[in-house]
């Protein structure tokens, strides 16, 4: 295989994983409340169930903070993803400045995801979790930065 056709393929690859990820992120935004709130339940479950493997005797389930916990880190843990893929794609296509259009498109997706949750039976739209997604992104801009670094050091 000859490196263009492995090149389009990377694109193409890129492309689809993007649109994945996007459609992801609203499809969680796009569940009801109470479909939102049983999705955290079963987080909840599994990590007792691990936690229950290292015969731990703490018991997670009881507590809305774990669940509000776990909802915060999966915002952190889908907007850190999706700087990612971004940034990758951006790289894909060669485009300029893509570390910090990563995280502008992060900003832009975030806040557009959460005026989605406006129109959402039971959920609402929250600047707060506007600025958790993009601590997730931060944390994967600040990483790709010091990975530049470190490389170009070498």
């Amino acid at each position: 295989m000859n490196l263009t056709k492995q090149g389009k393929q990377g694109k193409v690859l890129s492309i689809i994983i993007f649109i994945f990820w996007l459609s992801l992120i609203f499809f969680f935004s796009n569940q009801s409340g109470e479909v939102s709130g049983k999705s955290s339940s079963l987080v909840i479950q599994f990590v007792n169930s691990i936690l229950q493997l290292f015969n731990s005797n703490i018991d997670i389930s009881n507590y809305s903070v774990t669940s509000f916990i776990i909802r915060k880190m999966a915002h952190m843990f889908l907007y850190f993803s999706l700087y990612l893929i971004t940034y990758y794609l951006m790289y894909q296509l060669k485009i300029s400045k893509r570390k910090s259009l990563a995280l502008l498109f992060c900003l832009f997706y975030a806040t557009t995801d959460e005026i989605h949750q406006l129109f959402v039976n039971a959920r609402s739209g929250q600047i707060v979790d506007v600025g958790i997604d993009m601590m997730g992104a931060l944390i994967a801009y600040f990483g790709v930065m010091i990975r530049s670094r470190l490389k170009s050091a070498k």
